[in-house]
């Protein structure tokens, strides 16, 4: 690739193979505007990618070539060009223009030195660990970062303006991460989080002279290429103590399933024609976006008279390893635990576990949604979900109602979002929200209790976190079930539903949950629905708080989040 205003060229290196996983050192021909340049020792470890550039111009300077990766560059007193390769492997650069009795010293474990290469004024040098610094007799400074070092490396801008310029920004090296920076009277302020004490390098011209480090001045030392240091504490002897999830109250989350259930305010399908590129596969139309519910589960009853029908077919839809379950007058006649290889399911449910009545027969069928497809599958999100077919053996049904999300596409809850709420019966009236009174529910039981037989399970705690303010701590939820576990749960935090787990199919059992869903410091709320599948029940053998890390940081991880969080208000009975 090349860029026709700068003359600048790019060289994307790859194996043949993107697999591969061989290290190979070759030689690579160049075009640059001087002429064909033959470079050699260029290494290439497995499954990596490389970036090599020609008449690449920096500042008021220009590269001719490099081997080494360009990793950016800045206009400061000087011009400051970073490099960045791994431990041991060699990277060769040669500059355009430059004065050919230029001299150097170099700072750090790298070795470095002329190439002599063509008449070209060419440099070779072998990475070696942590920072290297060349810094020339013309004022350039060229750093030479180790891959790992290069990680910790960043260039945050001192304007607001969201187009970067070379010469509105500072180096910074060595912290976990660098929020923002900016200089004022000789000193450079530096907003970031360390998780190890470490050195912090900033580089920002000759005129700073002091860093401070998340609002606090710390002793710094000048270097000679004219960089500012200082020492920066990590965690290393900081702890935080999680709460367990104790005094857990739990509910029926699936009252549907009683034939005499109130199912007056729910949805009737009715309709015989849709304007989905999809078929139904019998009529009237079942599928769940014709009646306005888009997100989460359904919850779908069928009546029809007699006792003379044996079993039924059902198609459904919910995404790839959607699953699904189908009661008749209260009794599991079956479902699908889900395929991750399937997204629509065609199944015949047998009546051998169920009671028929000469009139009044409820099916209820609960369809998982696992989103759309886009183009992984013929029509994509053009896809309908929830039932496609359903057919009796024997006779026809009746009526069909839906329930889904509360509000369908009213989006009752704007702050959260439309993909927040499915339409479990826990979703509908609110369960999941802070602030839903749960006192008055006579179970006191968790999910590692469970279920003893198939249905859906809702749970609810509130516990209180007191991290320190100046602790940034990624936090998260982690579940696990007993081998053979046959089951779907989902979880809220304050109200929002953030992570499914489906043991039999996996693999994520693990959920990280940010700052502002959850408060580190402040009182929380956990709901979780366990929806088990095979009426040999289900339940959990752990869920817990988990910590990924400790950061100490700037940032104001205990603002008040109450804004984010809206509390339960009422009202909605009438999704019931």
């Amino acid at each position: 690739m090349a860029n026709p205003d700068t003359k600048a060229g790019f060289y994307v290196v790859q194996h043949a193979a993107t697999n591969s996983r061989n290290n190979e050192t070759f030689s690579i021909d160049l075009t640059t505007t001087k002429g064909n340049v033959t470079v050699p020792n260029v290494s290439l470890t497995g499954r990596q990618s490389k970036l090599i550039v020609t008449d690449y111009t920096f500042g008021k300077h220009a590269l001719l070539y490099s081997t080494a990766e360009v990793l950016t560059y800045g206009v400061f007193d000087v011009d400051v060009l970073v490099f960045y390769l791994r431990e041991g492997d060699i990277g060769q650069f040669a500059f355009k223009g430059m004065p050919a009795h230029l001299t150097y010293k170099v700072y750090g474990k790298s070795t470095f030195g002329p190439a002599g290469t063509n008449g070209i004024g060419a440099y070779v040098y072998t990475q070696g660990p942590g920072t290297s610094v060349v810094k020339f007799s013309d004022g350039t400074i060229v750093y030479l970062l180790e891959l790992w070092t290069a990680w910790q490396f960043w260039a945050p801008s001192t304007s607001k303006n969201p187009t970067v310029e070379a010469d509105k920004q500072v180096f910074v090296i060595g912290p976990y991460l660098t929020r923002s920076a900016y200089i004022q009277h000789g000193d450079v302020f530096v907003s970031g989080d360390s998780n190890s004490t470490t050195t912090l390098e900033v580089y920002a011209g000759n005129s700073v002279k002091n860093i401070v480090w998340n609002g606090k001045r710390l002793p710094t030392t000048k270097t000679a290429w004219g960089s500012v240091t200082a020492k920066i504490a990590g965690t290393e002897h900081r702890h935080i103590s999680l709460p367990e999830f104790k005094n857990w109250k739990s509910a029926d989350s699936l009252p549907e399933i009683n034939p005499d259930y109130d199912d007056s305010n729910w949805v009737v399908c009715d309709k015989q024609t849709t304007l989905s590129p999809t078929a139904p596969v019998t009529l009237p139309v079942l599928f769940s976006s014709d009646y306005g519910f888009y997100a989460g589960a359904k919850v779908y009853r069928g009546y029809f008279d007699g006792t003379s029908a044996t079993s039924v077919n059902l198609t459904t839809s919910g995404g790839f390893a959607f699953g699904f379950n189908a009661w008749l007058n209260g009794q599991l006649i079956g479902g699908h635990g889900g395929d991750p290889a399937q997204h629509t399911l065609t199944s015949q449910l047998t009546f051998s576990n169920a009671t028929l009545r000469a009139t009044g027969n409820v099916l209820v069928v609960l369809v998982d949604y696992h989103g759309h497809d886009e183009t992984s599958t013929a029509k994509g999100v053009e896809n309908p979900r929830g039932i496609l077919g359903a057919s009796l053996s024997t006779g026809s049904f009746k009526t069909w109602k839906i329930q889904g999300n509360a509000g369908g596409p009213a989006n009752i809850d704007p702050v959260r979002g439309p993909m927040n709420e499915g339409g479990l019966y826990a979703e509908r009236l609110g369960w999941h929200l802070p602030g839903f009174d749960v006192s008055k529910w006579s179970r006191s039981e968790g999910p590692t209790t469970g279920l003893a037989k198939s249905g859906v399970q809702f749970y609810v705690t509130t516990f209180r976190l007191a991290i320190d303010a100046d602790l940034d701590a990624p936090l998260g939820i982690e579940f696990s079930a007993p081998a053979g576990t046959v089951a779907r749960l989902m979880f809220w935090v304050n109200g929002y539903q953030f992570g499914k787990a489906v043991f039999h199919i996996g693999p994520q059992l693990r959920f990280p949950v940010p700052p502002g869903i959850i408060n580190n410091r402040g009182d929380n709320t956990l709901a979780i629905s366990l929806w088990a599948q095979t009426d040999e029940g289900a339940r959990v053998s752990g869920v817990k708080l988990i910590n990924y890390g400790l950061y100490q940081t700037d940032f104001e991880f205990n603002a008040d989040w109450r804004y984010l969080q809206p509390k339960y208000v009422g009202g909605r009975e009438k999704y019931a």
